[in-house]
């Protein structure tokens, strides 16, 4: 069995599944305050070892505030991460005051509900809304200092649903990495930064540790001009959207309830995008779909009294058909596993 408590995002490294959490570290200031770590855990596929480990989240990025990861995606022999600054915690601001950008960000009370819920005194979400960040590994765990790579073409990149961050940054078959945003910045409110930056996508080309300066994609510019919620790779450089059926303002006004049931096919070398068709139309859908050889495997669960089914979407064409039916009330997630000999 493998147990964890919580995990944020995971992904393998060599013969390794990993799964990174964020949690309290065991280092407090004077105050008692805790600074924030991010938590690790390696699985050994080969024998069921297990190595745990742990990273300060706090001035990661060196500008004072927390992170979170956001996806593991292995590619040329190095591990990249999204990396989401979160605001300063009660230990960041004490230990690096110079990092508040304005005091008037710092709680004077506490605030908020649910997994948005703060206490006075800290700085509740970034003040770098309209930055991507990704942190770049070479070695064979995170102890090492990893190369940063940063733009300011587009915001974070991750997609969001409450608390849970999901990866928006995946390797195309020649190890080009493109990194996804969909641009939450703009749905700050009240004593917060708000961002400016559009949904977008930037690339960082195999072997390279900075963002391609001649890559940029605005996704409300082109196809139905909605911005992403999730996305995943297929194969070569075609990739799957998950997007905002009722555009950027339901987005940033919608809040949980938003209208995310559209899909299209990105072709990420041309900069195109094909809306998938040939889905139910009470069809739902969620978790992780699956993509190989110029195909993703989706399943979908309808609402008029039909077994769920899974759907192969065609990369080049956008078309879905009905694969397989399942004796189940609802199905979410589809894989595959291989069995490797010794």
């Amino acid at each position: 069995t493998y147990t964890n408590n919580r995990i944020s995002s995971s992904g393998t490294w060599g013969d390794k599944v990993v799964t990174v959490s964020t949690g309290d570290s065991k280092i407090t200031d004077e105050d008692q305050n805790v600074a924030q770590a991010l938590l690790f855990n390696y699985l050994d596929a080969t024998d069921g070892s297990q190595e745990e480990g742990t990273l300060l989240a706090e001035n990661y990025l060196g500008n004072g505030e927390k992170v979170s990861w956001a996806g593991l995606v292995e590619a040329n022999n190095k591990i990249y991460t999204s990396v989401i600054p979160m605001g300063m915690s009660k230990y960041g601001i004490k230990k690096w005051p110079e990092a508040v950008t304005d005091q008037e960000l710092v709680t004077k009370t506490d605030g908020g509900s649910g997994s948005g819920a703060y206490t006075a005194g800290v700085i509740p979400s970034t003040q770098y809304p309209d930055n991507a960040y990704v942190a770049i590994y070479n070695g064979t765990n995170f102890n090492e200092t990893p190369v940063i790579a940063k733009t300011d073409k587009i915001g974070y990149a991750c997609g969001r649903m409450r608390s849970q961050y999901y990866q928006t940054i995946w390797a195309a078959d020649n190890g080009d990495v493109y990194v996804f945003s969909p641009g939450y910045g703009r749905t700050a409110v009240s004593k917060k930064v708000t961002g400016q930056k559009p949904s977008g996508a930037m690339r960082i080309k195999a072997g390279a540790t900075d963002f391609d300066p001649d890559y940029y994609v605005n996704f409300e510019e082109i196809g139905t001009k909605h911005p992403i919620f999730r996305c995943w790779h297929i194969s070569e450089d075609y990739f799957l959207l998950q997007l905002y059926k009722k555009g950027a303002e339901d987005m940033i006004n919608g809040g949980t309830s938003a209208d995310v049931s559209e899909l299209a096919v990105f072709k990420a070398e041309d900069q195109t995008i094909m809306p998938v068709t040939g889905l139910p139309a009470d069809g739902k859908f969620g978790g992780e779909p699956y993509g190989e050889k110029g195909y993703a495997y989706m399943a979908v669960t309808v609402t008029t009294g039909e077994k769920p089914a899974f759907y192969k979407i065609d990369a080049k064409t956008g078309k879905a058909v009905k694969g397989l039916t399942v004796e189940a009330d609802a199905i979410t997630t589809v894989g595959k596993m291989e069995y490797l000999s010794k």
